[in-house]
């Protein structure tokens, strides 16, 4: 707009100093072919003026859609702020997150009643819960023993009662290097693996007992050479359950069991 006006303004100063320093304004030679060149001008930069004329009502249209969508965006952007405020107002701030909550329904049973009587179903789940073993818990109770035979056995007899004397790892204690028997203090399922070794040509057959009943066999022996027999077995022992191994009726003549390789443990895996 401000070139337009400049361009006006200088047309019209252009006109009417030659309207003025014109000797003759009756119709001269001179002064007609000057009134030509101006008005030739006019029509040239007139045409010119017309087109910036509408440039620029279009480019004001275009300010009036901006300034526009500036208004509806500075709306929604309100609007956002305003919803941002509510929530924030509703959520609660860290330090109410670890306030705790005085009146959550307590659903733990009660300990002695109004008249000072215990509850004795409250004890007994109590007593209960703390018995179970969680197998993912670092707090399980862990149960295990590795023992090696440190004598030779010579010639023993069926049912002989093989005594790994020497305790390598005994956890809670619970087997015993004097009698060869391991004792059940914890319900639960337990590994059992035992091993023999006998002299050359020599063989021998060894139970794993568990009160009296066999639940695994192994055998040793009827070989050229040193030999040794392994075996393994998973039983369920209930509290003063007893296990041990020993020299079953099949064996040879003269056999002798030797320390050396000849081994028990055992572990509760649940």
């Amino acid at each position: 707009m401000a070139l337009l006006s400049v361009l006006t303004i200088c047309i019209l100063l252009l006109d009417a100093s030659f309207a003025v320093s014109s000797p003759s304004v009756t119709g001269d030679g001179t002064s007609d072919s000057e009134m030509r060149e101006i008005r030739l001008l006019l029509n040239k930069y007139g045409a010119q003026i017309e087109t910036l004329q509408r440039e620029n009502a279009r480019l004001e249209k275009k300010t009036m859609k901006l300034e526009k969508k500036t208004i509806s965006l500075e709306e929604k952007i309100m609007t956002l702020e305003e919803k941002i405020e509510t929530l924030e107002e509703k959520s609660p701030t860290f330090e109410e997150q670890r306030e705790p909550k005085t009146d959550r329904v307590n659903s733990t049973r009660p300990g002695p009643d109004v008249l000072g009587k215990t509850d004795r179903s409250a004890i007994s789940d109590r007593k209960t819960q703390s018995t179970k073993r969680n197998p993912d818990s670092t707090t399980v109770s862990i149960i295990a023993f590795h023992a090696v035979l440190a004598h030779t056995i010579i010639d023993p007899g069926a049912d002989h009662i093989v005594t790994f004397d020497h305790i390598i790892t005994n956890i809670r204690a619970h087997y015993s290097s004097n009698t060869g028997v391991f004792t059940c203090v914890e319900v639960g399922v337990y590994q059992f693996s035992w091993m023999v070794k006998v002299y050359v040509n020599q063989w021998v057959a060894t139970e794993l007992v568990r009160n009296g009943v066999v639940v695994g066999t192994a055998m040793s022996g009827d070989d050229a050479d040193w030999t040794t027999g392994t075996a393994s077995a998973i039983t369920m022992l209930a509290l003063g359950d007893e296990v041990w191994v020993r020299v079953a009726k099949a064996h040879s003549v003269g056999v002798d069991i030797y320390p050396t390789f000849t081994m028990f443990n055992g572990f509760i895996i649940h």
